[in-house]
């Protein structure tokens, strides 16, 4: 299939879609616009097919905000073929020209005139180690992080020195998205210089003195649980978008929380996570604790040669090496069966990456924590075995009593959060059980669940002397289960008439009569 900048027959989906191209497309060759290049530095042309999804950049490497006459056509596809018009290095990165002054990252290149390439085409500098000099979490291309970490004395290989904002940072060699600050290297075997300049930075803005005194108010930009202080939920919401005084921020663990101090939210000990905040005005709280210190106590393994990285399936990702002497943390342990081999092999879950795993027989040295199997040999096969009907038979049994357990007082008596677990469970179950293509791992883990779920329905009634006679602590023991069982507080719920009469009050003002014996009992 060809690529006219004239006619678009291609479409912008198959092009130029930030997903990935179904693979009939693998093949489609797209011609470059058809002007001359102005590009002196390129001569030799050819095909390119993209291994990433890949942005198209002008001369001085900038993204382009159009290509060919519109902004969708600014991203090429992983799978894409394109002619090209040569190669060219800007700013310490190499490029391959499309023509009229158009150029897409080699890093994006899996293969060059059909032919595969088989090391880094960015950009062309040696790679070096790094020694930390403290613990450096790990950032993505836009300077973000989900906080794993490389510990303080790691040796880490690097390729490249890039800005990233007004920071320095150090590429990990084989990632294209992992980055260390180069603040936290104490040393490197060799000296990279930037492969950009670093950004002009912005005049900052007045403080707005009207804005940072008084009371400090949060406005939560999505849905939030309550905790207490030390980080336990009874899963409370405070809506997104409500607005909440409060007084204080800390460390709860390694995550920063603030504390509620609004007669709109009566009670004590009550938190939300700073994550869930979106402005917040008034005076600007500080934490009045440290974070908690990194686990010095994590797991690094050592490579004992240059290996692929794999995926939950025991599959080599071709695109994804580390070399020998790399460090990486890891998190576990665990047996995946390799159909390749037809067994089922060891493997370490990196932390870096929660779909990358490297394989134990390619580990030299571990220090650290000492990691134990989280799985079985044979659970790793169940785990792609296709379940029989006589593998569903214990799951069946237990979806066949569904609605006697959710007629059981030990189900409609129990919180609300319970009775959601036990639903959630049953649903899953009774889906999975009908699925031609479960497998005997996902039977046996839907049982468990379900199990679990049921074992843990301790709904009872109050037991009472006389229900026709309720003493005052009888009562208040009625009301409490009527209103923990209908999920809502204990004041929506009455007594009157002597203890004769208990009702629930909705948040419509309606009223509903209970009946108290589906809450009390004469039997012990």
């Amino acid at each position: 299939m060809k690529f006219n900048h004239k006619l678009m027959t291609v479409s912008a989906a198959v092009l130029l879609s930030a997903g990935p191209v179904v693979s009939g497309m693998q093949a489609a060759t797209v011609q470059a616009a058809k002007k001359t290049s102005t590009n002196k530095n390129t001569s030799k042309k050819g095909t390119i097919q993209f291994s990433h999804n890949a942005y198209v950049y002008d001369k001085n490497g900038k993204r382009l905000k159009k290509y060919m006459g519109s902004a969708k056509y600014t991203t090429i596809a992983k799978g894409v073929t394109v002619n090209y018009t040569g190669k060219k290095t800007i700013n310490g990165t190499v490029y391959y020209g499309l023509g009229n002054g158009a150029f897409v990252k080699a890093g994006n290149v899996g293969y060059v005139d059909g032919q595969k390439v088989t090391t880094t085409s960015t950009p062309a500098t040696s790679t070096v180690t790094a020694t930390l000099k403290r613990n450096a979490y790990i950032y993505d291309a836009k300077g973000k992080t989900d906080k794993k970490m490389v510990k303080k004395g790691a040796k880490v290989t690097v390729d490249q020195l890039v800005y990233i904002g007004s920071k320095l940072y150090y590429r990990i060699s084989g990632q294209s998205n992992q980055f260390i600050k180069s603040s936290n290297v104490a040393s490197t075997s060799a000296e990279l210089k930037p492969v950009n300049s670093k950004p002009e930075q912005k005049p900052s803005k007045p403080a707005d003195n009207n804005n940072q005194t008084g009371a400090t108010v949060i406005t939560l930009n999505r849905n939030a649980y309550i905790y207490d202080g030390q980080g336990n939920t009874a899963k409370k919401l405070v809506k997104k978008g409500q607005q909440v005084t409060v007084d204080q921020l800390k460390y709860i663990g390694s995550k920063l929380y603030y504390r509620i101090n609004d007669s709109n939210y009566p009670g004590k000990d009550q938190w939300v996570k700073k994550s869930n905040v979106g402005v917040v005005t008034g005076s600007q709280l500080k934490p009045e604790n440290s974070q908690p210190a990194a686990d010095d106590n994590a797991t690094v393994i050592t490579l004992g040669r240059d290996s692929h990285v794999y995926n939950a399936q025991g599959v080599a990702q071709a695109t994804n090496t580390f070399p020998k002497g790399h460090t990486a943390r890891v998190t576990e342990l665990r047996y995946i069966w390799v159909a390749a081999d037809n067994k089922a092999e060891l493997f370490y879950a990196l932390q870096s990456d929660k779909n990358g795993y490297i394989k134990d027989d390619d580990v030299s040295g571990i220090s650290g924590a000492k990691l134990t199997p989280v799985n079985t040999p044979q659970a790793a096969q169940e785990a792609i075995t296709v379940a029989s009907a006589t593998d569903k038979s214990d799951l069946q049994i237990a979806l066949n009593q569904d609605s006697t357990v959710k007629s059981s007082d030990a189900y409609k008596l129990s919180v609300k959060s319970l009775r959601d677990a036990y639903d959630t469970a049953s649903a899953s179950a009774s889906q999975i059980n009908s699925s031609q293509t479960a497998t005997v791992g996902q039977v046996k883990d839907a049982l468990a669940k379900l199990t679990a779920a049921k074992s843990a329905l301790n709904g009872k009634k109050v037991v009472v002397a006389d229900l026709n006679n309720l003493t005052v602590a009888e009562a208040n023991q009625i009301v409490q289960l009527a209103a923990s069982t209908n999920d809502v507080a204990t004041s929506a719920v009455q007594f009157s008439n002597n203890n004769t009469t208990l009702t629930i009050t909705g948040a419509n003002g309606f009223q509903q009569t209970l009946n108290i014996a589906d809450y009390a009992t004469t039997t012990k």
